[in-house]
C-alpha cells in the first residue's frame, strides 16, 4: 500500500502504485531501467490532481516502498511497511523520487537526505522532465544524463560510407 504523505492528495489514477510495481517487474528488478524510470515520472506527472513528488525505495531484498508528497517534497510519515507487514529491510539500494517541475538535480535537502542515509544506503537517483542524475555510494560525483531526440538523417547528409574507399 502506498503511503500518501500529504492530507490534501487528490488521487486521479486508482492503480499508479500498481503500475510502477509493474514496471518493476517488466525492468527485472532493475532500478535504473528505463520502463521503471519513465514510469515513475509519468505517475508523478498523472496519477494526482496535480503533478507531485513521487518517491520509491528500493530495500535490501528488492521490495518497493513507495510514497506520494507536494509538488516539491516527499516523505515516509512513519516506516514503511508493505500491506503484508514487512518492514524495510537495510541497506536501502535506491531511493529514487521525482522534481514534477522538470529539472534533475539533488536539492539541499536530498543531499541532507543522502548524507544521513549515505551509511545504509547504495543509490539515489532524481528525475525531472527528460532528466535525471544519479549518485553512487563511493563514486566522486555524480552522473547527469539528458534524454535528447536523435535527429533524423537527411539525404545529403554525409556518413562514413561516403569516405571509405571501395576494395
Amino acid at each position: 500500500m502506498a503511503m500518501i504523505s500529504s492530507e490534501s492528495i487528490v488521487v486521479m489514477l486508482a492503480d499508479w502504485e500498481d503500475q510502477i510495481r509493474n514496471a518493476w517487474a517488466e525492468g527485472n528488478l532493475d532500478f535504473a531501467s528505463d520502463v521503471f524510470l519513465d514510469t515513475i515520472w509519468e505517475m508523478s506527472l498523472t496519477a494526482f490532481d496535480i503533478p507531485r513528488e513521487v518517491q520509491v525505495v528500493v530495500d535490501g531484498r528488492m521490495n518497493l516502498f513507495i510514497s506520494a508528497g507536494d509538488p516539491g517534497f516527499v516523505w515516509f510519515e512513519e516506516m514503511p511497511t508493505l500491506e503484508s507487514g514487512v518492514k524495510m529491510k537495510l541497506p536501502i539500494e535506491c531511493w529514487i523520487h521525482t522534481h514534477p517541475f522538470g529539472k534533475a538535480y539533488f536539492s539541499g535537502t536530498d543531499w541532507n537526505t543522502i548524507r544521513t542515509w549515505e551509511p545504509v544506503m547504495n543509490y539515489a537517483i532524481v528525475l525531472g522532465g527528460d532528466e535525471s542524475m544519479e549518485w553512487i555510494k563511493g563514486e566522486p560525483h555524480t552522473v547527469f544524463y539528458q534524454k535528447v531526440p536523435i535527429p533524423e538523417w537527411v539525404d545529403n547528409q554525409m556518413t562514413l560510407d561516403d569516405f571509405m574507399e571501395e576494395e
